[in-house]
């Protein structure tokens, strides 16, 4: 017989229960005078769940006030916080220091980047967008590549270019740099006639200015020459073609830039005649022609331009193509009084680099650099007319560097030996020029070595060489090499750089990793007395 349960096992509220089974016990089934009773508690139990429930909301929306509170509360004290922070009381022209720092000091140039300054700071706080945008200083350089291989690549161009025109904007009226590059090999008129103009428009204000473009692009936007460029100080012209093609950069006509004082020009089939440019004003030059086994090309006889180059400091050429043969009697001597650097790119040997270089006379040259670009192992350069040009230099030269060149060991130490205030060596021959006896003619003797002296070691070649970097084969002996070094590092001043490359020839055995390690067991002591040392393969 089911006895109804004691008060003590109801719950409190309600005389609700606390479960089930204290009811009824675990296998009873409830009477209908049972039932009756579970449906009173069950009305009492709903009645209580609405009631908690109601509570329960209450207290929720109750949480969700404090916590908005908090929110509030914890804004306010940040904000509060922010006006007492020190940057609050940086000068506006301290800040705009320190931004200008961040945009062309820290990252070396500014983009059309929400990720870079000086987009990026503009997102920082009101202050700051309010002052970024107010000084043209931030916007008076910018770089754009326009290569791209996004399906909507047009669309992306146009909004480059309309968003560059927003940043040329915000220069006001401060000189400014563009550096526009693109790879892609078909651009659509309409962009390049859009990017054209925004070129022109800003002409009268640009100091410097790099087009990186195809060719045939390249054509298409030089309207600029014609409008003025009074603050037109750095022009570069590249050409990204790999291969030559039909189109070649036309004359330009530069009069109006009074400013210009670095040229830059890089393209196949270079033909320098015709061009209008003011040449007696330039300090940097730099003519690069280009080289392709296939097609004619355009020869390029640098000479009559550098005539109109007599305030030049540095030179960069390069010879992409044969010279016809000139007669060396109707060669005029070209004078450059104030050239201290020249670099030299050459694909090809031919009889005008001979009369080139005996034109040349450089009475302050101190850097010289030349590189036979040609690829091929049985290739080599075997010119040595400019060694007789750095003959005529010898008081000034203090770094050479010769790359692919096959140089005689007798007509090298000839050169070197006249050298004296040589401080920096580079010397990479050809696959079949490796052998040579640098190694050994750079060496003291020990004779000096032995008595010592400051005027024993002025003997010596190169007395002032402090940095070395050689190319040999595997054949050279360690032995020379330690000598070498040794010799050097006992002098003042001392080599504080040696580097040698290791080229191994198809038929010899690989013995480079054994003499590297070698060489550098056996020069430790000098590393750790400071000599930077890079052995290479």
């Amino acid at each position: 017989m089911f006895s109804f349960p004691s008060t003590e096992l109801v719950s409190s509220h309600a005389g609700i229960p606390p479960s089930i089974s204290s009811l009824f016990g675990t296998n009873q089934v409830p009477s209908l005078v049972d039932q009756q009773y579970v449906y009173d508690v069950l009305l009492g139990c709903k009645s209580e769940l609405g009631g908690v429930t109601g509570e329960l909301c209450r207290a929720r929306a109750e949480v969700e006030r404090l916590e908005g509170r908090l929110g509030q509360i914890k804004g306010v004290i940040s904000e509060l916080e922010a006006l007492l922070h020190p940057i609050r009381r940086v000068p506006t022209d301290i800040m705009a220091k320190v931004f200008e720092h961040c945009v062309y000091e820290s990252q070396g140039y500014a983009r059309l980047d929400i990720k870079h300054a000086p987009l990026s700071l503009s997102q920082v706080c009101r202050s700051w967008r309010k002052l970024v945008f107010a000084l043209p200083c931030l916007w008076k350089m910018v770089r754009v590549d326009f290569s791209t291989s996004s399906p909507n690549w047009y669309r992306l161009m146009q909004s480059q270019a309309t968003a560059m025109r927003l940043w040329i904007s915000r220069s006001r009226s401060v000189p400014v740099s563009l550096f526009l590059t693109s790879f892609n090999r078909v651009i659509p008129s309409p962009f390049l006639a859009l990017l054209d103009m925004e070129i022109m428009e800003a002409g009268p204000r640009i100091r410097e200015l790099s087009l990186r473009f195809p060719t045939s692009s390249l054509c298409r936007l030089l309207s600029f020459t014609q409008g003025p460029l009074e603050f037109l100080e750095y022009l570069h012209l590249q050409s990204t073609d790999t291969l030559p093609g039909s189109h070649s950069i036309p004359p330009l006509v530069l009069k109006s830039a009074s400013s210009l004082q670095s040229l830059n020009i890089s393209c196949f089939d270079l033909d320098m005649r015709g061009h209008q440019v003011p040449w007696a004003q330039l300090t940097e030059l730099s003519l690069r022609d280009g080289f392709s086994p296939i097609g004619d090309q355009a020869p390029s006889d640098y000479l009559p331009i550098l005539i109109q180059c007599p305030n030049l400091r540095t030179c960069s050429l390069g010879f992409g193509s044969s010279i016809p043969d000139m007669i060396s009697d109707s060669v005029t001597p070209v004078v450059l009084p104030h050239l201290c650097t020249l670099k030299m790119l050459t694909y090809a040997e031919t009889p005008y680099l001979k009369l080139f270089f005996g034109a040349l006379l450089l009475p302050k040259l101190r850097s010289f650099s030349i590189n036979y670009a040609n690829s091929s192992i049985a290739s080599h350069f075997h010119e040595t007319e400019c060694l007789q040009m750095l003959n005529r230099a010898a008081e000034t030269v203090e770094s050479v560097s010769l790359c692919r060149m096959d140089v005689p060991d007798v007509e090298l130490s000839s050169c070197l030996s006249q050298l004296p205030h040589l401080k920096s060596l580079r010397f990479h021959p050809g696959q079949l020029g490796l052998n040579h006896d640098l190694v050994a003619m750079l060496t003291i003797p020990s004779s000096v070595t032995r008595h010592g002296g400051r005027t024993l070691h002025q003997r010596a070649i190169c007395p002032s060489l402090e940095s070395l970097d050689l190319r040999c084969s595997g054949a050279v002996p360690v032995d020379a090499v330690v000598a070498l070094v040794d010799s050097r590092r006992q002098f003042e001043p001392q080599l504080k750089h040696f580097s040698l490359q290791l080229a191994e020839f198809a038929y010899e055995h690989d013995r480079g990793d054994e003499i590297i390690h070698t060489l550098e067991a056996r020069l430790s002591g000098h590393v750790d007395e400071g000599l930077q040392l890079i052995l290479t393969m």
